[in-house]
């Protein structure tokens, strides 16, 4: 898998990247039903819910 472009919101990377919903969905978290994925990145998102980002990563990596 290519390096995620953390820089993109978070609308665009589920649209990239579904099974990142799914990661997400699994710490409680929708982020595709959120007005805020048209701004917010995944570095916003798992700083608000406390997540690690590394650990995100790896599982979408890993998928």
């Amino acid at each position: 898998m290519e390096m995620i472009d953390l820089k993109k919101n978070m609308a665009q990377l589920l649209v990239e990247y579904p099974r990142l919903g799914e990661i997400l969905s699994g710490h409680g978290i929708d982020c595709g039903s959120c007005i805020a994925s048209q701004v917010d990145t995944l570095p916003d998102v798992v700083r608000m819910y406390k997540l690690d980002l590394e650990t995100i990563l790896a599982k979408l990596q890993s998928s």
